[in-house]
């Protein structure tokens, strides 16, 4: 295990909590944890191509990282009555 993927490994971990809190917390709660866990989920891919030497994974960080923002704001789309 390199560098890169022991900061992979860590972040991982605290993903753990955002993923408690859009389980159990309000909506307005799950909304801002569902958006840290984005950020968080799009540095792991990067974290894990430099760690692999592998390109495609910045690819798909680079797509994951928009869906990210895209499915957060359907989210509070859909549940504006209650934000």
């Amino acid at each position: 295990m390199n560098k890169w993927e022991i900061a992979a490994t860590v972040l991982a971990a605290g993903t753990v909590p955002c993923l408690a809190v859009c389980a159990l917390a309000g909506a307005m709660h799950g909304l801002a944890a569902l958006e840290v866990a984005g950020v968080v989920a799009t540095a792991i891919l990067m974290l894990l191509s430099e760690g692999f030497h592998r390109q495609p994974f910045i690819d798909l960080a680079l797509v994951a990282a928009p869906l990210s923002l895209v499915g957060a704001l359907a989210f509070a789309r859909l549940m504006e009555h209650e934000l």
